[in-house]
């Protein structure tokens, strides 16, 4: 058992930090060990939850200072060219540092990657598009470009705004194709719950079918909630979300945002029941958070609580589901309120 220091640095923030540790123990208590020494950074973070890499380049040597700034996280959120490190392993296991590591000055030897982390933007921009989703790039910018309500944000950059924009101009660029989003089982505890609350919610607003939009986000909420509430800490939602494109040449807005390490589900609420230009508005924006984040695949969600609108936006294609809360007297059945949130749970938990 020796100590050794091993220099740490939390992907995508300036400074390295030391962690003296045992090179015996096991990665899972330097987890721990890196949460106490950065109590600040990782306060909402459990210690379990944290991705550790060894921060060796493929010629041997390690990262200094200079090139933990240069670190970019590829498509599954993984610092590109690193290897992570497994936390049921010892520190000295040869995968890792070995018997016989001695740190040098100015080596850093580990990155931290926070969970739901986003790959930062000027990293992105670097991010070469698969050729098909670049093509649909260049054919989406030539109606944005042509639209006539063309706005100016405040760094003088042009970009089209999502509403100014009709489904049947996005459909000609990428028609949806049918696919079925695949479902993972929800425990029955979970589904009472959520049930219960809603049943609460339509006794205080009355029914879903009417009402402004803002009513039926307070349906919405709950199954989004739920959902998340399944990874323990490992997903946060992000709530009215707008990005403006780089190399799409539009606006990007969503009521919410659910990220869980790379993945990226994008809701949108169908106003006045206009799931055309919901779509639409979905679509637009998934190109733009892919060309801002460098990310190959995301999913959205179109709905006004009742219907719901699945879409996942791939390198080379578009594709589409849909499916439909039942209510009877207004009141949603626990079944298809059941297959809603378990389509939502596997979209969140698919690891390809």
């Amino acid at each position: 058992m020796v100590e050794i220091s091993l220099e740490c640095a939390i992907v995508g923030q300036a400074g390295t930090f030391d962690v003296d540790t045992d090179d015996s123990a096991k990665v899972s208590r330097l987890k721990k060990k890196i949460k106490v020494e950065k109590k600040n950074d990782l306060k909402d973070v459990d210690a379990d939850k944290l991705q550790l890499f060894l921060a060796k380049k493929a010629n041997g040597k390690w990262l200094d200072g200079a090139g933990v700034v240069a670190v970019t996280l590829d498509g599954d959120g993984h610092p590109q060219g690193f290897e992570q490190m497994d936390p049921t392993l010892w520190i000295n296991n040869d995968k890792h540092f070995g018997k016989n590591f001695g740190p040098a000055e100015g080596e850093v030897h580990v990155l931290v990657v926070v969970p739901g982390q986003r790959l930062p933007i000027a990293a992105a921009a670097n991010h070469e598009p698969h050729p098909a989703r670049k093509k649909r790039w260049e054919e989406l910018n030539e109606v944005l470009d042509r639209n006539k309500k063309a706005k100016v944000n405040a760094a003088g950059e042009s970009s089209t705004g999502y509403s100014y924009v009709s489904f049947s101009d996005v459909d000609r660029v990428m028609r949806a194709r049918r696919y079925e989003q695949s479902s993972k089982v929800i425990e029955i505890e979970k589904i009472d719950v959520l049930h219960a609350y809603l049943l609460l919610l339509t006794k205080a607003f009355g029914e879903i079918v009417t009402g402004k939009e803002a009513k039926r986000l307070h349906f919405i909420v709950p199954i989004l909630a739920c959902v998340c509430g399944l990874f323990d800490g490992e997903v946060r939602i992000l709530a009215e979300e707008t990005v403006i494109g780089k190399r799409v040449h539009g606006d990007g807005s969503f009521e919410f945002v659910i990220e869980r390490g790379s993945k990226r589900v994008c809701i949108v609420e169908a106003k006045r029941d206009d799931f055309q230009q919901g779509l639409a508005q979905a679509y637009v924006g998934c190109e733009v958070l892919a060309d801002v984040e460098g990310l190959t695949k995301l999913y959205s969600i179109v709905t006004n609580f009742k219907e719901w609108y699945f879409s996942r936006s791939l390198d080379d294609k578009v594709e589409r589901d849909d499916a439909t809360i039942d209510l009877e007297h207004d009141i949603p059945t626990r079944e298809s309120v059941k297959r809603i949130a378990e389509k939502i749970y596997s979209m969140l938990s698919e690891d390809d």
